[in-house]
């Protein structure tokens, strides 16, 4: 009788104890779960870079902004000023320089300038990840950055009578473990008044 008693009691033990147990066990394999998720559940990070690319205004002379061009760097200014621009670059020209001189000032930032693309686009991929920045060119060079930066810009010129274009590439680079992809999007705006 006593061993009957005694396996009675453990058997009552035990089914006192499973609903315990079964709770401890749900908690500790959230716990496990949750703690995996956080280590590896979200691999892959992203970071998206913007840069936004005009060519010089209208000018009047070989190196010199007309009436209408400073009306279109006015305009940029307008158009830009809320797009968190954080560098703005230019050639050493005074065209390009005063297409994107109203914005900068705005912005109370410098116009770092450079020579030629290769230099600039190892430049916006080295310091300028997660950034968005502004370029001013020329109709020969705006589209070979655009295509430099990884887009396809389909031409690799500007007819000589267009300024109202204005680029958004979007560079989008996603690590996952140890590797990095790059994906590019381009948007093809106007801005100002129509040219040719």
């Amino acid at each position: 009788m006593v061993k009957k008693r005694n396996l009675v009691g453990a058997t009552v033990i035990a089914m006192q104890l499973t609903p315990l147990l079964l709770s401890a066990m749900k908690y500790f394999t959230c716990l496990l779960a949750g703690v995996l998720l956080l280590l590896c559940g979200n691999s892959h990070a992203q970071t998206t870079s913007r840069v936004f690319i005009v060519r010089h205004a209208d000018r009047q002379t070989e190196d010199d902004l007309n009436p209408a061009g400073i009306t279109r760097a006015n305009e940029l200014k307008r158009v830009l000023l809320q797009t968190g621009i954080d560098s703005i670059f230019s050639t050493n020209f005074v065209r390009t320089k005063k297409t994107v001189g109203p914005l900068a000032e705005a912005l109370h930032l410098p116009v770092i300038t450079y020579d030629s693309n290769p230099p600039l686009v190892q430049r916006l991929r080295a310091y300028n990840k997660g950034k968005t920045v502004l370029v001013a060119g020329h109709s020969n060079t705006v589209l070979p950055l655009v295509t430099a930066l990884g887009c396809s810009a389909g031409n690799s010129t500007i007819p000589s009578g267009q300024f109202d274009d204005l680029f958004l590439v979007i560079l989008e680079y996603t690590k996952k473990g140890k590797r990095t992809t790059k994906a590019c999007r381009l948007l093809h705006m106007k801005y100002g008044a129509a040219t040719d």
